[in-house]
């Protein structure tokens, strides 16, 4: 297994075991601070929010402007009083926690769980923002709430994160914001000459037609760190099937490849696939996406192939999602 930032791998059962039964949870008041570190931070945005809405009201920025189309500014208005509203939606939600009864769940920043001997510990807070300065180098746009919804969908799901963790060997995350235009995505993710697509992926409608599931929410999704399917014995355990084998609901769509690409080459220099194929849980017409990267041409491959269609190195990466 590579070597890596995110997952520390420890190779002593003893010493993981110890680790994990000495880890210490919250008291129910250190979990309200932390909640009430979040409702202090909305309160700053909101009021950021609102006074840019004021100086927008001033300058006339929700009147339409010439040649635009009738209505313009009162949708440039309307998309501010939506996102303040959803702000102040969600700050209630979280003062309700606060003042609630009820006991609330541990939330931590820090995972560990153990895959067989080994330890693997995710950090909420390093991930976010290396996946926060990435997107800014590459001019993606995130929504305006993408770090807080980001934060509730892991501490909702920490049980479950670390339970996939000791049972698959996922050693990082993918933390993507919704990803609807993939002829938009693929040209941000380009890399070296860009991508290559097969007839049969264009037959299919391209970038523009593909169709690949829960692409329109924020989402932190499992992987396996590992730049070819036979490095790991969960990826190498899909060589060889067919399409029609494929798990769609638990492996990766077209979309979280392109931004894991991308992301995996800048932090390690290489590419993911570059000695075999990978399908995903996309599809292009009647058939399903498959993917790799062609180191002679550099170029990433995108083809399409029938749902009975099998070659020896073409596998599969699992993964979980969570929103």
């Amino acid at each position: 297994m590579e070597n890596q930032s995110f997952g520390t791998i420890k190779s002593s059962e003893n010493i993981t075991n110890l680790a994990k039964a000495n880890k210490v949870e919250k008291s129910q008041a250190e979990l309200r601070d932390i909640l009430k570190e979040r409702f202090s931070s909305m309160e700053k945005t909101i009021k950021q929010e609102i006074n840019e809405y004021k100086i927008s009201l001033t300058n006339k920025t929700f009147e339409d402007k010439e040649g635009e189309e009738e209505g313009s500014g009162n949708k440039r208005k309307e998309l501010i009083q939506t996102k303040i509203n959803a702000l102040f939606d969600k700050a209630l939600q979280i003062k309700e926690k606060i003042n609630g009864k009820d006991l609330l769940s541990q939330y931590t920043d820090e995972i560990e769980a153990i895959y067989n001997t080994e330890t693997i510990t995710l950090n909420l807070d390093q991930k976010l923002e290396e996946y926060i300065e990435f997107y800014k180098k590459i001019n993606l746009d995130l929504p305006f709430d993408f770090e807080n919804t980001i934060r509730d969908i892991w501490g909702r799901n920490q049980n479950e994160i670390s339970e996939v963790i000791e049972k698959n060997g996922f050693n990082d995350i993918l933390i993507i914001p919704p990803t609807e235009d993939l002829s938009i995505l693929s040209e941000k993710m380009k890399m070296e000459n860009g991508n290559w697509t097969s007839s049969n992926f264009d037959e299919g409608g391209g970038f523009e037609k593909a169709q690949s599931q829960n692409i329109d929410k924020t989402r932190i999704v499992l992987v396996h760190k590992t730049q070819n399917l036979k490095d790991h014995p969960e990826l190498s355990k899909t060589l060889n099937i067919k399409g029609e084998d494929v798990d769609m609901k638990n492996t990766l769509t077209l979309e979280d490849y392109l931004v894991f690409q991308r992301k995996y080459f800048e932090e390690t220099g290489k590419h993911l696939d570059e000695d075999g194929w990978t399908w995903l849980a996309t599809k292009s017409g009647s058939r399903l996406v498959s993917s790799a990267w062609a180191p002679g041409d550099g170029q990433l491959h995108v083809d399409a192939d029938g749902l009975d269609f099998r070659l020896d190195n073409l596998g599969a990466r699992p993964s979980r999602s969570f929103f």
